[in-house]
């Protein structure tokens, strides 16, 4: 599940089933774990997810690709007059 921060809107944007995925969780969680183990709740497992990942920073923490800069300009079709 891919979850994006946005540091310079300050927004975490989540899909669209992000509810749905963490009911899916919670009932495996309640599954296999028995019903004294917790539950995430809708932020917790965010949190849980940052922390985590920024825990374990070395192998977690990936750093983008630079985007290739296209400088063909389109060519014109050459069956269009």
């Amino acid at each position: 599940m891919r979850i994006i921060l946005d540091t310079d809107k300050k927004t975490i944007t989540v899909p669209w089933n992000y509810t749905s995925k963490l009911e899916e969780i919670n009932r495996m969680i309640k599954e296999y774990g028995g019903e004294d183990a917790k539950t995430k709740t809708f932020s917790g497992y965010l949190q849980e997810c940052w922390d985590f990942a920024m825990k374990n920073s070395d192998t977690n923490l990936k750093t983008a690709q630079k985007p290739v800069k296209n400088d063909k300009k389109p060519q014109k079709n050459p069956m269009v007059r």
